[in-house]
């Protein structure tokens, strides 16, 4: 006869352990965290090219976000901020915020946020038709 086998081979798994739903909720707040910090930050992006008066006020806002954006989240564009903020990530980072399951932390309020993310949605639009 081969070996014998332990007791509880087949017995139900036990129960995580109470810290395994602990570090999922810290995971989930860092994560929700993280987007929330890249949907303020590219709001003010957004802003700050909106409100650019000419070409070239707006390639100096396209140069120093490229420079802000490589050094806070390792790379991105102007384009690609517009892109995210209307895109699949832009709208859950949003919707977490309106939802109140994470808070603004930056000098942005929560309209002024969702009127960047409108803005940037128009943009996109336009750019879409060219």
């Amino acid at each position: 006869m081969n070996a014998s086998m332990p007791p509880d081979q087949f017995t139900d798994p036990v129960e995580p352990a109470p810290h395994d739903s602990d570090a999922q909720s810290a995971a989930k707040a860092g994560r929700l965290r993280a987007e929330a910090d890249k949907l303020e930050a590219f709001c003010v992006v957004v802003r700050a090219a909106s409100a650019a008066a000419d070409h070239a006020a707006f390639v100096e806002v396209s140069r120093a976000a490229s420079q802000a954006l490589h050094a806070k989240f390792g790379g991105g564009s102007i384009t690609s901020v517009f892109t995210w903020l209307t895109g699949r990530e832009g709208s859950a980072a949003l919707e977490s915020v309106l939802a109140g399951e994470v808070a603004l932390t930056g000098p942005l309020s929560i309209q002024q946020v969702v009127e960047a993310v409108d803005l940037a949605k128009k943009a996109e639009l336009l750019r879409q038709k060219r």
